[in-house]
């Protein structure tokens, strides 16, 4: 059986309405709060679902996640994905505009980041594009150590991460590194490991090259993920920890630490080698989609063709 990759640029942070639709929620989160925003989420999720383009985005998600539906099963399915995932994106900009947004973990959980972290040796954080992952990274800020988070921006999109709504970013509490930039970033993060500090990436989505990704097994298809994080790992010796974020409310997130990853030392650059971690990655996805299932937010078809 040959694999053959997805167009990785299937994926787009294009989004969906414009600048100023975007800037008529934010305004209206200023004058009257989360709940207005709630309510005018309504008509434009259910206008958007009704738009057969916006739900094919989802479509492979939906169908290894629930199966084949009826129409009205699909159009439920489809409408409940993207009110979570508005209601996300108001969460955000809340927090932001208004400062209001709890991020909580179990104690033990927290007992979990505390040990690792006082051992000196930095650690990575890996989680994907579900639930409230922009926000997850809130729950670190009770560590005095440095932050740095793996962000890409498109040009096209016109959500504002809730640290872009203030007026100045000198006092972030992480340091932001483009993947774009030379060599991917990666001295950009090593020197935030060589530091004792927390490394936050994505590990869900791979930016446009097929060098340093393997496919891994996942709702029953084959994914590509990439492996930069699991090499730097191996190089540096440090503890990599996959953690999810889930909204529980207006207003309110958990953090959940799915596993703990050991890369052995000095693996090298063989990337086959790094498959079998970059699985346990997917095998941590696997267990937040059967337990959130409308909190998963890859709007594109990830799954590789198979032959």
């Amino acid at each position: 059986m040959s694999m053959t990759p997805k167009d990785n640029t299937a994926w787009s942070s294009r989004s969906l309405a414009s600048a100023f639709a975007h800037k008529i929620f934010y305004y209206a989160i200023r004058i009257a709060g989360r709940g207005i925003a709630y309510f005018m989420l309504f008509f434009v999720v259910g206008f958007y679902t009704c738009i057969p383009k916006v739900r094919n985005r989802s479509r492979e998600y939906r169908t290894k996640r629930f199966g084949k539906r009826s129409l009205l099963g699909e159009l439920t399915d489809c409408f409940r994905l993207q009110m979570e995932f508005g209601k996300m994106l108001v969460d955000r900009a809340v927090m932001g505009i208004l400062g209001e947004f709890i991020m909580s973990a179990t104690e033990q959980d927290k007992q979990k980041l505390a040990d690792l972290i006082a051992q000196g040796r930095g650690l990575i954080l890996i989680t994907a594009h579900a639930g409230c992952w922009q926000l997850g990274i809130s729950v670190l800020d009770s560590f005095d150590v440095p932050k740095a988070v793996v962000m890409y921006k498109g040009d096209f999109d016109e959500d504002k991460q809730y640290f872009e709504h203030v007026e100045s970013t000198d006092e972030l509490p992480f340091t932001i590194i483009d993947p774009r930039s030379p060599m991917g970033g990666t001295l950009e993060m090593m020197d935030i490991l060589k530091k004792g500090g927390i490394l936050c990436v994505t590990g869900d989505r791979n930016f446009g090259s097929h060098k340093g990704i393997v496919d891994v097994n996942f709702m029953d298809g084959r994914i590509d993920i990439p492996i930069s994080a699991y090499k730097i790992a191996s190089a540096m010796q440090v503890p990599i920890v996959v953690a999810f974020s889930y909204r529980t409310g207006a207003g309110h997130g958990r953090i959940w630490i799915s596993r703990l990853i050991d890369v052995p030392e000095k693996m090298g650059r063989n990337t086959e080698a790094y498959r079998p971690y970059a699985q346990q990655f997917a095998d941590g996805m696997d267990d937040f989609v059967k337990a959130h299932p409308f909190q998963f937010y890859n709007f594109f078809n990830m799954w590789v063709d198979t032959e």
